[in-house]
């Protein structure tokens, strides 16, 4: 029995460690003009990385050579036609991603720690909302969209736990403001 506790944990850590990943419709949508199968391997190289630094390194390397497919028709009035603008855009995408698993992390702590959720409620809000985030393709805006709505159905408390993520992301804000600002990020 103890050999199957430890297989469920495990696997329950390593789809909580891949549910946060960045997912390849993502990085389709800052380079447009690349080969499909590049940014799938740029995508993974990305998500294998726990550092922000190495995973800027990672697609610093990549763009001077894989940006634009050599045959990729380039709409000069799209500003992602412009090696500088992409990489500008792309840099930033992952700063946002770091600074989004802060956030959620200082969510869930602060809801088990306060004692709004227990840690099995909080566990599956978490899980609820990278699922949301994956069929978002990583687009924050629709993510939390999703996500509460279907936190509001899960979750009846008082306050209600859109109350709750409003107060605690006031206090993510004023204790990381430089996180804070990297979650506005848009394409």
């Amino acid at each position: 029995m103890p050999r199957v506790v430890s297989l469920v944990l495990l696997c329950s850590l390593v789809f909580y460690v891949t549910s946060d990943q960045i997912v390849q419709g993502a990085l389709e949508k800052i380079f447009p003009y690349a080969a499909v199968a590049k940014v799938k391997t740029l995508t993974t190289n990305v998500n294998k990385q726990t550092v922000i630094a190495k995973a800027k390194t990672v697609v610093k390397n990549w763009i001077p050579t894989n940006w634009k497919a050599a045959n990729a028709k380039v709409d000069a009035k799209n500003p992602l036609s412009k090696q500088a603008y992409a990489q500008k855009k792309a840099l930033a995408f992952i700063d946002y991603r770091f600074s989004l698993k802060k956030y959620i992390n200082y969510l869930y702590n602060q809801a088990v720690k306060t004692k709004y959720l227990t840690t099995p409620e909080a566990n599956n809000m978490r899980t609820m909302f990278w699922a949301a985030d994956a069929k978002a393709l990583n687009n924050y805006t629709v993510t939390c969209q999703t996500f509460m709505v279907e936190a509001m159905t899960k979750i009846k408390k008082t306050p209600t736990i859109q109350d709750s993520v409003t107060d605690l992301t006031g206090k993510f804000a004023a204790a990381n403001p430089k996180d804070y600002a990297n979650l506005q990020w848009t394409l």
